[in-house]
């Protein structure tokens, strides 16, 4: 066992606090306190469940104390105190830690944070990855400090950002990278080197919670990147046809089968049997829409919706 004390704040419902703890108990971490969300109100993008022990189950199969609570609640930061912490550690948690609890250990305060900070700050860094067309993704643990997610970083990871990911299978690439990381920060948390390096603030993008217009098919972008949208979250995005929105069963990106560029975005086609829009880079085909839950061709709920599409080719 390690002699640094270290508490864990997490969530039993996230993969994210659940992997993560896994790896501080395989790597011998002396955790002395756990401070678990609750779960009430929390939002995610991901689909939820776990191939890991929840953090509570872990906490009670090796007698770890944890209470549960945000951080202003009544002895939720006296408790944290009297488990005298050299460092805390949040992987997984969405409430906002004020400086009273960050100055309690003396080594700070470090989160997980599932993006390359500065680079999406916030809430649901994952399903803007894909969202924003980024290539690249990956793990950025930081201190915290008074900011949003803005503290200096101590490590990071990498890994791609595939077409056809979902944010549950591009988290876990993500998270199962992330053992190596875990052990790092342990074996610089002994030593009181664990390394610091400021963020760049002119790279910083903050995440929102996503809104039902995000789910609308932005033509202005390729159609790849639409496809990837429509992964992110499947049975959301949707195409409007006459004002009424259709969520998409399935779509793909082709190939212009011809040089011209005579046709208007937002302006659904008929291309070779199947409905199809323009975009900046490839076409965007439509092949079903959603209906009652159920699937449907999209060019015959198209032709319904507007009476005639006009025909290319």
């Amino acid at each position: 066992m390690r002699k640094k004390r270290i508490v864990i704040i997490g969530t039993r419902t996230w993969e994210l606090s659940s992997i993560h703890l896994e790896y501080f108990v395989k790597n011998d971490a002396n955790i002395v306190g756990i401070l678990e969300s609750p779960t009430e109100g929390i939002t995610t993008t991901t689909s939820g469940g776990s191939s890991s022990k929840p953090i509570n189950v872990v906490a009670e199969e090796l007698s770890i104390p944890m209470i549960c609570g945000k951080p202003k609640d009544d002895g939720v930061m006296d408790q944290v105190r009297e488990w005298a912490p050299d460092i805390v550690v949040v992987i997984g948690y969405q409430f906002f830690l004020p400086d009273e609890f960050l100055n309690i250990p003396p080594m700070g305060v470090l989160n997980f944070h599932t993006s390359l900070l500065p680079r999406h700050c916030g809430r649901h860094p994952g399903f803007w990855t894909i969202w924003y067309g980024d290539e690249q993704s990956g793990m950025a643990v930081h201190f915290m400090d008074s900011g949003l997610d803005t503290g200096e970083i101590a490590y990071k990871s990498y890994v791609p950002v595939e077409n056809g990911d979902t944010v549950d299978t591009l988290y876990d690439r993500i998270w199962k990278s992330d053992e190596k990381l875990v052990k790092q920060l342990l074996d610089d948390v002994e030593s009181d080197s664990v390394p610091r390096t400021p963020q760049d603030k002119s790279e910083y993008t903050y995440n929102y919670v996503p809104h039902e217009s995000d789910f609308e098919m932005d033509y202005r972008q390729p159609a790849q990147l639409l496809v990837n949208r429509h992964f992110v979250k499947p049975g959301k995005s949707c195409v409007v046809l006459n004002g009424n929105k259709y969520p998409i069963a399935e779509c793909a990106a082709i190939d212009e089968p011809t040089t011209s560029r005579n046709f208007k975005l937002y302006v659904p086609y008929e291309y070779d049997g199947s409905l199809v829009f323009m975009t900046p880079n490839q076409w965007l085909r439509v092949d079903q829409l959603t209906v009652d839950d159920i699937a449907h061709c999209g060019l015959e709920i198209a032709r319904k919706e507007l009476g005639e599409v006009y025909k290319i080719g």
